[in-house]
């Protein structure tokens, strides 16, 4: 179904559909893949669970060290992010 549709349906115009879910986008903070708003299958399949930033990129997580990539995965167990930043000569 497409927007167009759904606005058809309920006698609104698109733009005013479009304003009012980004009212409702902004007010909850939503944004893809948020793990608030996320199921445990969508919070599993995430795609950026393997993914982690160095140096400003984002890399995978199996390139870098075990050590750095168990740091990542127990600072993600407590809900924190983290990246990394290579040393500069």
């Amino acid at each position: 179904m497409t927007a167009e549709q759904i606005s058809e349906y309920f006698g609104t115009k698109n733009s005013t559909v479009s304003n009012k879910a980004r009212q409702i986008k902004d007010m909850f903070d939503m944004w893809h893949f948020n793990p608030e708003f996320s199921t445990q299958k969508m919070t599993a399949d995430n795609p950026f669970n393997n993914m982690v930033m160095v140096d400003g990129f984002i890399v995978p997580l199996d390139t870098l060290p075990a050590d750095l990539q168990e740091m990542v995965k127990n600072a993600r167990s407590r809900g924190e992010d983290i990246e990394f930043q290579t040393e500069q000569n």
